[in-house]
């Protein structure tokens, strides 16, 4: 961004202002005296599409495909990190647009839309996405924003935002401290806690039986409906990070003081400290391990090698072992 709008690290207003007129929920920072405007579509995703990079540098702004973003202060060495993501508009509405980085972390685009599809067998609630594809052969992933509601924008916040943590600390902060503090806000908000606290179990377990090592307090979130109501977002940024990392990627975050080597008692007794009916907590364990081994067999359409797909079907049979025995 800096590089972008050719001003300095420390001119904080003109790179807000930058980025500040599509941020995620309602907020909108815009300069004095203009008036909000609505996105003209940026392209139409049913129409062939010459350069996806292209496009991504023409709506995220100049140099933004060269930024390399491990180097960035505060990132740390995630493989959510290294994705490009940037808010868009198109044909059918608004949209976020992820691509993956030129010549690293094969397959990231297809990894993530698989293990999506499955969270959603899992019992998770997920946005609508597709993949396309550019006449050169990259792939991106549109998912549709579920902070907009055609043109009203919905409020969202997520586990930093709640808790007066600036985005830096999103790995630094505790599970339990997540459900824990998202729960009451939602219950704050009209929406029911328990149903929130549950949701965000189901979403913890998920992603440490697929090996998601990339859940951190800002991809817990919860937002308002257009009926005033709050609860737990859609779920977003699902994937197995495991062949990026060596196969040895731990939970981002720890929950009650283990970021691995779960078993089935450590779940149901972390979670039964939010007061969760244990029946409902064994009903989500089960239904995620019993959704994630249905789609095991189908993981090589993701498209790694034979060796690292695999090493993925005996990774994620036994992650749902740990938890079911």
């Amino acid at each position: 961004m800096v590089a972008g709008t050719k001003t300095s690290e420390d001119d904080h207003l003109t790179i807000l202002l930058a980025v500040g007129a599509d941020t995620i929920g309602d907020v909108r920072v815009i300069p004095e005296g203009l008036e909000p405007e609505a996105s003209a579509p940026a392209f139409d995703p049913d129409a062939p599409m010459p350069s996806l990079r292209a496009l991504f540098d023409s709506v995220a702004g100049p140099q933004s495909m060269d930024v390399d973003v491990a180097g960035l202060p505060g990132v740390q060495g995630k493989v959510s990190a290294e994705m490009y993501s940037s808010p868009v508009t198109t044909t059918r509405g608004a949209a976020i647009l992820k691509l993956a980085p030129p010549n690293r972390f094969p397959r990231l685009v297809e990894n993530e839309n698989f293990f999506m599809s499955v969270a959603e067998t899992c019992g998770l609630v997920i946005p609508r996405r597709h993949v396309i594809t550019d006449d050169k052969g990259v792939s991106g992933l549109l998912v549709e924003r579920f902070d907009r509601d055609g043109g009203r924008r919905l409020a969202q916040e997520d586990a930093c935002q709640i808790n007066g943590l600036y985005p830096s600390s999103k790995y630094r902060m505790k599970t339990e401290t997540v459900l824990a503090s998202l729960a009451a806000t939602v219950e704050r908000g009209g929406g029911s806690a328990r149903q929130a606290a549950l949701e965000l179990v189901r979403l913890t377990v998920y992603s440490y039986v697929i090996g998601n090592g990339d859940l951190h307090g800002k991809n817990y979130s919860i937002h308002q409906s257009k009926h005033g109501l709050w609860s737990v977002t859609p779920a977003y940024d699902l994937l197995c990070t495991q062949p990026y990392m060596s196969w040895n990627d731990p939970m981002a975050l720890t929950f009650y003081g283990r970021n691995n080597r779960w078993t089935r008692d450590h779940v149901l007794d972390s979670s039964a400290r939010h007061a969760l009916p244990r029946k409902a907590v064994v009903r989500v364990v089960d239904d995620v391990c019993a959704g994630v081994r249905a789609a095991a067999g189908d993981v090589g359409s993701v498209g790694f090698d034979d060796m690292t797909t695999a090493r993925l079907q005996a990774f994620l049979e036994e992650r749902c072992v740990e938890l079911t025995r």
